[in-house]
């Protein structure tokens, strides 16, 4: 089989790979779309602090089970399955209290193991969920993302805040945006420094508006020159962590669902004036990755998909997904194109 394969720095490309054997416990899937996300940028770029070559790229993916070894917890050949890529050691405090999300030594299959960028993939049976009928392969290739939204959005207090920012409209930025839009938070603001990702959102009807001084211009007129009572930081740019402080009211709330690959300056003074609450939000639970399945059906979450891409061609597409000029979210398309 063919499998999209980190080499080392700045080296992915489509290899020749056996298929891979089962185990007792584990399914073989049919990887029908994989997506790149910001984490592969930085395996591939060789500074990733736990991926290592050579290593099968991809943790946002979907398929459908040809085989399985043992018990097959109600899967059947053909059944289509999105995959729950975290894996938790079972044993430190937060995997003992309900929270193996957020398990200090949590791996993740396509960062620690081999991935779904591939035309097969096996998986532990635990690690596959299933989806509802007729979903397309696009949209179980976004749940995964999608459950990082919905995660994040769930961190956020009741009753909905008035007017709503969400700095950065990628994949991520996008999809909270929508789900908060959908559990009743708004009037949503996003931003981006992109035009082609402004129009992304425009054209799912958020209001949407440059980064820097034409969002606080924004949020200004919006409320009052008070700021907002909630604002989802989706960008993991240090210049949002200077400016989201700015941004918000007293006793506001700020969601960080952006990965910061470095510490960031931020204005500790205005948390401190302010009395501003902020949140880590890392990856889902496993019931929010539930969520995001029927969630997934109800949003038009498939229009962040943006270019789709077959195994062959890898290196093109992740060109295309690292230059970000016109691409959100990207696909690749293991066994051809999809229905």
């Amino acid at each position: 089989m063919l499998a999209a394969r980190y080499l080392g720095p700045n080296r992915v490309e489509p290899v020749d790979t056996p298929i891979p054997v089962l185990s007792s416990g584990e399914a073989l899937i049919r990887v029908e779309a994989c997506g790149f996300c910001g984490s592969d940028l930085g395996i591939v770029a060789g500074v990733h602090p736990r991926a290592r070559s050579p290593l099968t790229l991809g943790h946002e993916f979907c398929g459908t089970v040809v085989d399985q070894a043992g018990p097959g917890n109600g899967f059947g050949p053909g059944d289509r399955v999105a995959a729950w890529p975290l894996v938790s050691c079972g044993q430190c405090w937060v995997c003992r209290h309900g929270s193996p999300h957020v398990c200090r030594s949590l791996r993740l299959y396509g960062i620690d193991f081999d991935g779904g960028m591939a035309e097969y993939v096996r998986l532990p049976i635990a690690s596959i969920l299933p989806v509802p009928p007729g979903t397309s392969p696009v949209l179980g290739a976004v749940i995964e993302p999608l459950a990082v939204a919905v995660h994040g959005v769930g961190l956020a207090p009741r009753p909905p805040a008035g007017t709503v920012v969400v700095m950065g409209a990628g994949p991520i930025g996008l999809l909270t945006a929508l789900v908060a839009q959908a559990r009743g938070f708004g009037p949503v603001i996003i931003s981006d420094i992109l035009p082609s990702r402004r129009k992304i959102a425009a054209d799912l009807g958020l209001c949407t508006v440059s980064a820097g001084e034409e969002l606080l211009t924004s949020v200004e007129a919006a409320t009052g020159g008070e700021g907002v009572g909630l604002l989802f930081e989706c960008t993991g740019a240090t210049t949002a962590a200077r400016e989201m402080t700015a941004l918000v009211r007293p006793r506001a709330t700020i969601i960080n669902l952006g990965v910061f690959k470095k510490p960031a300056e931020l204005d500790l003074q205005a948390v401190n004036f302010k009395e501003i609450s902020i949140h880590g939000s890392r990856v889902y639970s496993r019931a929010d990755f539930e969520e995001a399945i029927r969630l997934s059906s109800a949003l038009p979450v498939n229009r962040i998909v943006t270019h789709c891409f077959p195994l062959e061609n890898v290196q093109h597409a992740f060109q295309c997904f690292q230059s970000g000029q016109n691409a959100c979210k990207v696909l690749i398309l293991p066994n051809g194109p999809v229905t």
